[in-house]
């Protein structure tokens, strides 16, 4: 048994219809009960912790988004496994459509239980290890599943077959453009140097003149901040603005002029946080398990500490993205939250700049940082969209509402 889908890739999207067949191929006859194709959403999280001597414990999380099947075929009946197929068609829904009971018995406010969320990207985060005994993983996968159950009144048939393909379901946003809302960074430095003075800034230094350095207090001083403004939120494949600014503190400062500023080398990282909710797996499923992990990465940087000739001076107003490219990479995930998933973004920029022929560090960081899908999506076309959503063929049955799931004693999703 197969699926074919009818489109060349499977990518999708809130509104969007996939269509296929399920088909039969072989050589032998085969009893038939019943054939289906399903499409679900699922969330799904792992921690297994070493506990010594051999043993482990595990924690799983399973949380349904969604889940629509269609009859394909109603038996009992004999039939040959080549030359027979059903078409199917499904439209992916722009909210969640959860199943089953919520089996978490506490509640962290990082997740979203809503139980008619927005649906969120497929995802997957697995065998990350940390503390040397834990590890996790986690996924948000979307398939579409065949099933063919055989006639179960004969001893002698061939048995159940179910195959699945799977879905790469991403998400949009519904702010086309928007203006750069950003947060400002700062730090203070200090610089005690001779060449500081009228005439020194390049020349040579004494040996008496190193000895007279080591007394700081003595010495001329250029304090001056840096202001680095960092964006609040970005969008996926598209540039990302930082502008560096620099102040002087003329009051604090014993120059006589304002020392020239050069940056030396900048990095951009972005730090991307997992964090799941699991249960410990076992009978009465007590236990709740709550893990994070972050992967930090580059995304930018730029570096004229081998030819400081052509190190730009850092002026009151920098705008980094003239300089280097910067922008998040595609294949990154946007900021989402869902029942027992949750990702989120930390930015920062670490920099070094020359003053007086003396290199100084410094970071920014902006721990709340949300990252956009880079798809843009009409909140006009999303609103018919979910007036239409119950157009998705054959439900079998109406499918219990998230509530009403919940009420039902020892259901696990």
């Amino acid at each position: 048994m197969s699926i074919r889908i009818n489109i060349p890739n499977t990518k999708c999207r809130a509104g969007a219809t996939i269509s296929g067949t399920v088909s039969l191929h072989g050589d032998v006859d085969i009893d038939v009960e019943i054939i289906t194709i399903s499409l679900v959403g699922r969330c799904k999280t792992k921690v297994v912790r070493r506990n010594g001597n051999n043993s482990s414990s595990t924690y799983r999380g399973r949380a349904p988004l969604l889940e629509y099947r269609q009859v394909l075929f109603k038996g009992p009946n004999t039939m040959k496994t080549n030359g027979h197929s059903w078409p199917f068609s499904f439209t992916f829904p722009p909210r969640c459509v959860a199943r089953g009971a919520d089996p978490f018995k506490q509640r962290h406010g990082l997740f979203d239980i809503n139980p008619q969320q927005s649906l969120p990207p497929s995802f997957a985060n697995d065998k990350h290890s940390f503390y040397s005994n834990w590890r996790g993983e986690c996924f948000v996968k979307y398939e579409l599943e065949a099933s063919l159950i055989g006639n179960r009144t004969k001893i002698f048939s061939l048995g159940d077959l179910k195959t699945e393909k799977t879905l790469d379901f991403i998400t949009t946003r519904d702010i086309e453009t928007f203006k750069p809302d950003f947060i400002e960074k700062g730090q203070t430095i200090a610089c005690y140097s001779l060449r500081l003075q009228p005439g020194h800034e390049n020349g040579p230094i004494t040996f008496k003149e190193k000895l007279q350095s080591i007394r700081t207090s003595k010495l001329p001083v250029a304090v001056f901040k840096l202001h680095m403004l960092l964006p609040k939120v970005g969008i996926l494949a598209h540039s990302l603005p930082l502008i560096l600014r620099l102040e002087h503190d003329i009051e604090a400062s014993t120059t006589q002029s304002h020392p020239i500023v050069t940056l030396r080398k900048c990095i951009v990282e972005l730090q991307a946080n997992t964090y799941i909710q699991c249960i410990r797996d076992e009978m009465f499923r007590e236990g709740d398990e709550q893990r994070d992990w972050s992967d930090e990465f580059h995304i930018a940087s730029i570096d004229y500490s081998a030819d400081m000739d052509k190190a730009p001076p850092v002026t009151e107003s920098m705008d980094l993205q003239k300089l280097m490219r910067i922008k998040v990479p595609w294949h990154q995930k946007p900021t989402f939250s869902t029942f027992n998933i949750r990702r989120t973004y930390r930015l920062a920029v670490k920099l070094s700049v020359d003053c007086a022929q003396k290199t100084f560090k410094a970071e920014f960081a902006s721990y709340k940082f949300d990252l956009l899908a880079a798809d843009y999506a009409s909140p006009m076309a999303t609103q018919e969209l979910e007036m239409a959503a119950p157009t998705y063929g054959d439900l079998s049955g109406q499918l219990p509402t998230y509530q009403d799931a919940k009420l039902a004693s020892g259901a696990i999703p």
